[in-house]
């Protein structure tokens, strides 16, 4: 897939999107002048939300056709967007930015215990070395804090759906939960959202919008689309 900036637009309207995106922000805990980072921050749409909430909130990304597009997404909600904002501990130079890009090997240019949460909205499935990003995303967060991700499912029954040369790697629950314990984390919650029905789009749809009805359905816990995970360091 390519991730023009026509993508990173579009995604952030459908409906599915912004499921995954409150949920995000419920597993991270978002808080009124809570630190929060997001890894992959895309066209800027949960920058925003984050940032509509109270949060104090920092985006990365490798792309700067993403990075662009989310300076002017912050812009066209009323956010100061420019190179420079607050002064901040977070950020080892001052003034500090909002939007930050970062180089393909994924270190960031944070100080150690900056955030009281870290958020990723399908990003994991693009990361080679999974295990070292965890570890720096662990050092960046403060003790107690919490990282909420989203990512395909290995478990749904039509992996096709989101098939992408891309993805290093599709994690199943079991899979991605062993990892972030690896990295010492403790997993808080994990399930799965929009359940597969058939391959009819009336039934996609109807799954995305009546996800919660099937989240307990043995069949369909851990079988949705999408992986929610939230742990904490």
């Amino acid at each position: 897939m390519t991730y023009t900036e026509s993508y990173f637009t579009q995604r952030e309207t459908w409906r599915d999107w912004r499921i995954e995106a409150r949920e995000l922000m419920r597993l991270a805990r978002v808080t009124r002048g809570a630190r929060v980072l997001e890894i992959g921050c895309g066209g800027g749409g949960l920058l925003r939300m984050l940032r509509e909430c109270g949060a104090w909130a920092v985006g990365v990304d490798t792309l700067e056709s993403a990075l662009r597009l989310a300076r002017e997404c912050l812009s066209a909600g009323g956010q100061r967007s420019g190179g420079a904002e607050e002064r901040s501990p977070l950020y080892p130079y001052s003034p500090a930015p909002l939007l930050v890009r970062i180089s393909d090997d994924g270190a960031l240019p944070f100080r150690d215990n900056a955030f009281d949460a870290l958020v990723g909205q399908h990003v994991l499935e693009h990361l080679s070395d999974l295990d070292a990003a965890l570890r720096e995303w662990k050092r960046v967060l403060k003790s107690g804090g919490r990282v909420a991700l989203a990512t395909p499912n290995a478990r749904y029954p039509d992996p096709s759906h989101f098939a992408d040369a891309d993805h290093a790697r599709v994690f199943s629950p079991d899979e991605l939960g062993a990892v972030v314990a690896r990295a010492g984390f403790v997993s808080e919650e994990c399930f799965t959202i929009f359940p597969f029905l058939a391959r009819v789009r009336a039934l996609r749809t109807f799954g995305v919008i009546a996800y919660r009805v099937f989240q307990h359905a043995p069949y369909f816990a851990m079988r949705g689309r999408t992986l929610m995970l939230a742990a904490r360091k």
